[in-house]
């Protein structure tokens, strides 16, 4: 089964220029989100604490920038079609929860900013309460005329 989490992101704008001194300024902007497809088993999707370890692992709010969760969906293997989901532009973050912690292990595919979003590599990390260690890119083989 998979389960598929939408968010959204925002950045706070008036934190930039902010010295740490008194309430931070307030300023946020809109700045998209991700979509992780989260391979699970049965007992996971029956799980409440499951879902609040993921949780624990995808949002994460400061002055500066938040992500949180604006929707998730359970879907069967075999009715999972990823351009239900994501724009053939996108890379979603393809994911596993670590049994032994409270961690994603997580890949996603690396794409060029700009119109043509041709992919050149593969982003690996673990993502925990705390964020995103232990990056690594591992970039593919270009063709040769």
């Amino acid at each position: 089964m998979k389960l598929v989490i939408q968010t959204q992101s925002k950045e706070n704008y008036g934190a930039h220029d902010w010295d740490g001194k008194g309430e931070c300024p307030q300023y946020w902007k809109y700045k998209g989100g991700d979509t992780y497809i989260i391979d699970v088993t049965i007992q996971e999707a029956q799980d409440p604490a499951f879902y609040g370890d993921v949780a624990k692992c995808i949002e994460h709010y400061s002055d500066y920038s938040e992500e949180y969760i604006i929707s998730e969906e359970l879907v069967d293997d075999i009715d999972f079609k990823e351009s239900n989901f994501v724009e053939e532009w996108d890379s979603p973050i393809y994911a596993i929860k670590l049994s032994d912690r409270v961690e994603l292990a997580c890949r996603q595919i690396a794409r060029e900013f700009d119109m043509s979003s041709t992919p050149f590599g593969d982003r690996f990390w673990a993502q925990g309460p705390d964020g995103r260690s232990k990056m690594s890119l591992m970039t593919f083989e270009k063709e040769t005329a």
